[in-house]
């Protein structure tokens, strides 16, 4: 049977589709190094490609003591300088992508600024950097990846519960492995409709006869 030029045209978008919609979970997206000696202190590892192999990080240093036995609630964030990872503060369920970090409706955690997080209250925070060699002068990474890590204040040390990131989607769903799909382009949706038109102009005619 001779394929028909719309029959075409519907395998391509089905391809692009395909190929724009498949968003990944990066193993071992978040890990919690725990204490490190030096300048980074409670360390926590955050993936920034999709294999995983490569990560940067940030660090969540209890400030005023020298030991987990003494509880307090106040922490110094500090993140890695090299591609970097920004954090934000959200809440479980919450919708984790660019537009969402970017539009300012959740605060983000800056360098050498102390945050308060009361013992034994889990808390959510929002991930975002990049598959790239540097931090983004703006911020904005162009091939990004997005994620979330859970976290406790068990006696003056931030201990990680849980996370993930993913890439190659539009963003995640903070506490969820959920993926969140990129909309498809104009150009795409408009290859769509014309293949609905031409699909319904041909039903017709065979209607017809």
């Amino acid at each position: 049977m001779k394929t028909k030029w719309w029959q075409v045209v519907f395998l391509l978008i089905a391809v692009v589709n395909g190929a724009r919609s498949q968003g990944i979970i990066v193993p071992n997206g978040v890990t919690y190094l725990g204490g490190v000696s030096g300048a980074h202190g409670y360390e926590y590892s955050v993936a920034h490609n999709p294999t995983g192999s490569e990560t940067t990080g940030f660090s969540l240093q209890p400030n005023g003591i020298t030991a987990p036995s003494t509880v307090t609630n106040s922490f110094n964030f500090d993140p890695i300088v090299d591609v970097s990872v920004r954090v934000f503060l959200t809440a479980p369920n919450a919708v984790i992508t660019a537009d969402t970090l970017l539009s300012g409706g959740m605060t983000e955690l800056t360098a050498n600024t102390s945050y308060l997080f009361n013992n034994g209250v889990p808390v959510y925070l929002a991930l975002y950097t990049g598959n790239e060699n540097f931090y983004p002068p703006d911020g904005v990474y162009t091939d990004p990846l997005f994620g979330w890590a859970e976290v406790e204040n068990v006696r003056g040390v931030m201990k990680l519960l849980g996370g993930d990131m993913e890439y190659g989607g539009a963003g995640i769903v903070a506490g969820t492995q959920t993926i969140i799909q990129p909309t498809p382009e104009p150009g795409t949706l408009a290859l769509a409709g014309m293949g609905g038109l031409l699909l319904g102009w041909r039903r017709w005619r065979m209607t017809r006869g």
